[in-house]
């Protein structure tokens, strides 16, 4: 076999009269992909295992822990740095299934709050006031079932008004709790970082720490999901009514220094390294044809492109796509996209691109009673059919130009004489 030349697809035929039918097609392997994503920004903190911008979703950015929008929540609201999480306080809310990343030892929690309403239902005996802004079980199926809560409390006794709570429990069931000093209005953005230390617990309020205190007991975690805007405990809740924003989740305690930075961002927020949505995806293409690779990519702008052949950068290809017209043996190959940002940088899967010279199939014509040979390929391209009787010595029978992408030829040979094996490559080609 190894007389095949990969220009060509080789077709014998076993009509009617006697011909055996058999096809080889030889192809050719491309690959390619794509890639996007700037600005005055802080570089995220090291330990990032999680973060919810709410661009449009609950998808995890650093992570594969996607969430849902249940309860009419969306995530297309005007936020504090880009999009925003609106809940509604009554039905909104959003989870994310539990993983591994939601157990950690020592964390920080932060994120963007703006309130619509400092009063939503209360559900069960969760007393007014009260709002759960970001919430993870513990391991007890009933009393105090906070692993770790950033909520809204209401405070009736030493200084009147709403204020920021964080919160921490252990497997018996002890809570260790605090609030801030800042006073909570509806219609304005704050900044909120519960941090959870190896003896203590600290609420940062717009960069600044409000309160601290010691905690004597490890954190303790059940398979519950994480939940925006609710404790999901029929018993006791009371739904989050605002914007929530960036919601991130660090595997360790951030300094002061870390958390007051996030807060100075402001609305350039966390630089965003280049994040892929989607991967390109292979085809399968003609000799002569075009082919289009691109991807999905979000990421802090301006975002660099560079399209890899092997290994080695191809000139000019800088764009998101990467087009390739009049295709040739040439181009086979592997590709791939880099893309990079001031932040990070993300290379695509490679993916394939089958390159055919032809199709070709055969079958007899029974009015003429001759193989009937018909060619899929490129209009107005020009290909050379041979044929052979062993496969050994190939001899030219035309040369024919596509009219459409799909022709037949009938070969004049007469199907009732001896087997011929047929096949087809760039034309033209010498007709003896």
């Amino acid at each position: 076999m190894n007389v095949f030349n990969h220009n060509y697809t080789v077709l014998k035929s076993r009509l009617p009269s006697g011909r055996w039918a058999f096809l080889l097609s030889l192809f050719l392997i491309l690959a390619a992909s794509s890639a996007v994503w700037a600005a005055v920004c802080t570089p995220a903190p090291a330990g990032l295992v999680g973060w919810w911008p709410g661009e449009g979703n609950a998808n995890d950015i650093v992570g594969t822990n996607n969430g849902t929008l249940m309860g009419g929540a969306t995530a297309n609201q005007a936020g504090y740095v880009g999009l925003a999480f609106k809940l509604d306080g009554t039905n909104g809310y959003a989870q994310i299934p539990d993983s591994p990343v939601f157990h950690p030892t020592n964390f920080t929690i932060e994120a963007w709050v703006h309130f619509d309403s400092l009063d939503s239902p209360s559900v069960g005996g969760s007393p007014p006031g009260q709002a759960y802004i970001i919430f993870k079980h513990n391991s007890r199926s009933n009393g105090e079932q906070i692993g770790f809560s950033a909520g809204k409390d209401r405070n009736l006794i030493s200084t009147p008004g709403d204020t920021f709570s964080f919160e921490v429990s252990s497997a018996s069931g002890v809570l260790v709790y605090l609030e801030s000093t800042t006073l909570i209005s509806t219609g304005v953005w704050y900044h909120i970082a519960g941090v959870r230390g190896p003896d203590f617990i600290q609420l940062f309020v717009n960069g600044q720490l409000e309160s601290q205190t010691n905690v004597a007991f490890p954190q303790d975690y059940d398979s519950q999901p994480l939940l925006f805007g609710t404790t999901g405990i029929s018993s006791w809740d009371h739904k989050f009514d605002g914007m929530l924003d960036e919601v991130s989740l660090y595997n360790r305690v951030l300094s002061s220094n870390e958390v007051a930075a996030l807060y100075a961002s402001g609305r350039a927020g966390k630089c965003k390294p280049p994040v892929l949505l989607t991967q390109p995806s292979g085809q399968t293409d003609y000799w002569g044809s075009s082919v289009t690779f691109t991807a999905a990519v979000t990421g802090v702008n301006p975002l660099a492109y560079r399209w890899q052949k092997a290994g080695a950068t191809i000139s000019g290809a800088t764009n998101p796509a990467l087009v390739l017209t009049n295709l040739q043996i040439t181009n086979a190959g592997n590709y791939d996209l880099l893309v990079t940002n001031v932040d990070g940088s993300v290379t695509s899967n490679p993916v394939l691109l089958v390159m055919k010279v032809a199709d070709m199939s055969i079958a007899l014509a029974h009015v003429q009673k001759v193989a009937a040979l018909t060619l899929r390929g490129v209009s107005n391209k020009t290909y050379g059919i041979q044929f052979s009787s062993n496969l050994a010595n190939w001899v030219g029978l035309t040369n024919l130009t596509l009219t459409a992408p799909t022709n037949v030829w009938l070969d004049p040979h007469a199907a009732t004489q001896a087997a011929r094996f047929y096949r087809v490559g760039q034309g033209p080609i010498p007709i003896p």
